[in-house]
C-alpha cells in the first residue's frame, strides 16, 4: 500500500510537471489517517471484541496447560534428588506431553487467530474503502492519500478522516 502511494505521488508530480497547463488547474486533495479511523469506527472495536470472544476460552485453555507445564517442572526440579528413575522417566514423560499440547495449541489457536483477523479485518477495508470512494466522489475530490505512509504536511482542511469516521459511524 506505502508502494502504491509513493508511484502515485510521484506520477501526479511527473503529469504536473510534464504538462504544465494542468498544474494550473486547482486540484483537490484529501488525506485519510486509516490508524486514527479503524481505531474510532465502532465495525472495527466490534471485530475485535468478536474475535476475542472466539479466541479467549482457546487461550484461556492454553493458559491452563502453560501453568500445569510449570507445575510439573518444578515438582520434577524440587523432587529430583529423591524419585526413583521410574518415577522420573514418568514425569518427564507427562511434562513432555503437556508440553505438546500446548505447543500444538498454540500453533493451531495462532493460525486460526490470524485467518480469522484478515476475514473480518478484509470485510471492514472493503467498507471503508467504499466510503473513501463515494466520499471523494460526492465531494469532487481528485486524490485521497494515506496520511500515515506518504504525508509530510498538510493543511488541516485536507485531512478528511474525521468526515470518513462519521460516514461509519
Amino acid at each position: 500500500m506505502q508502494n502504491f502511494s509513493r508511484i502515485l505521488i510521484s506520477l501526479t508530480l511527473v503529469i504536473f510537471i510534464l504538462y504544465p497547463q494542468t498544474s494550473y488547474s486547482e486540484v483537490k486533495m484529501g488525506i485519510v489517517n486509516l490508524s486514527r479511523l479503524l481505531n474510532e469506527v465502532p465495525m472495527y472495536k466490534d471485530a475485535r471484541e468478536k474475535i476475542q470472544k472466539k479466541f479467549d476460552p482457546r487461550a484461556r485453555n492454553l493458559k491452563t496447560l502453560e501453568t500445569e507445564w510449570n507445575s510439573l517442572n518444578d515438582k520434577y526440579l524440587k523432587n529430583e534428588s529423591v524419585m526413583s528413575d521410574k518415577e522420573k522417566k514418568n514425569l518427564v514423560t507427562k511434562i513432555q506431553g503437556v508440553e505438546e499440547k500446548f505447543r500444538s495449541g498454540q500453533e493451531k489457536l495462532q493460525i486460526d487467530l490470524e485467518k480469522t483477523q484478515r476475514e473480518e479485518y478484509s470485510k471492514i477495508e472493503k467498507i471503508v474503502n467504499e466510503t473513501i470512494t463515494e466520499y471523494a466522489e460526492k465531494n469532487n475530490f481528485d486524490i485521497i492519500l494515506r496520511a500515515e505512509s506518504t504525508t509530510l504536511y498538510a493543511k488541516k482542511y485536507i485531512n478528511i478522516t474525521q468526515e470518513i469516521i462519521s460516514k461509519l459511524q
